[in-house]
């Protein structure tokens, strides 16, 4: 399997894994990263479908983007993390995620930044997540035409609703194979 740098696109090393984890290192720009040994495997099964569907999870906590991973990967899907919008962005140019769960406030760019950036290619189902509540932060984030406005704290129970809706619009979207066939190739 090629793996490549969300950063930089070179072929990475394996660093190691642990906790159903692998990690790996780039060589040229030594940046690590970790994705899950599931979306490295291909699954069969009545969550095969699910499994085909990328999901990239942003928020500036470890702690929320680790969990949120975990919900999402007991569901069937593939999961790659980032903790920051320029390593979001990074990711989303390498992995072209289906669905992006996106929290608004965090290291620049931020949520909104981000939302408008993935919508100059292929762009994914985006559902946001924010502990904001004032109504300027909802209108503008709303109006960014995202799947879901998800407020914090989060429940597993609203996450997976809100991402099977936005998984529901992939299979209707006609570049959802697109998406797919670029993520599985991934760029140079």
């Amino acid at each position: 399997m090629d793996i490549r740098c969300p950063r930089c696109g070179c072929e990475a090393a394996p660093a190691g894994h642990e906790d159903a984890r692998a990690y790996y290192q780039c060589p040229k720009c030594n940046r690590v990263w970790a994705t899950t040994l599931a979306s490295l495997a291909g699954t069969d099964g009545p969550r095969s479908r699910r499994g085909s569907i990328r999901v990239l999870v942003v928020d500036d906590s470890n702690e929320l983007t680790g969990l949120i991973a975990a919900w999402l990967e007991d569901e069937g899907y593939a999961v790659v993390t980032a903790t920051s919008g320029r390593e979001a962005l990074d990711a989303a140019s390498v992995y072209y995620p289906d669905i992006v769960l996106l929290d608004l406030i965090m290291p620049p760019p931020d949520g909104f930044a981000v939302c408008a950036a993935l919508r100059s290619s292929l762009p994914p189902q985006v559902i946001l997540m924010t502990g904001l509540s004032d109504a300027e932060h909802v209108r503008r984030a709303l109006d960014l035409g995202v799947v879901s406005l998800l407020r914090k704290p989060l429940t597993r129970e609203a996450v997976v609703d809100a991402i099977t809706v936005a998984a529901e619009r992939c299979q209707r979207d006609p570049l959802s194979k697109l998406r797919w066939h670029f993520g599985m190739h991934p760029r140079a």
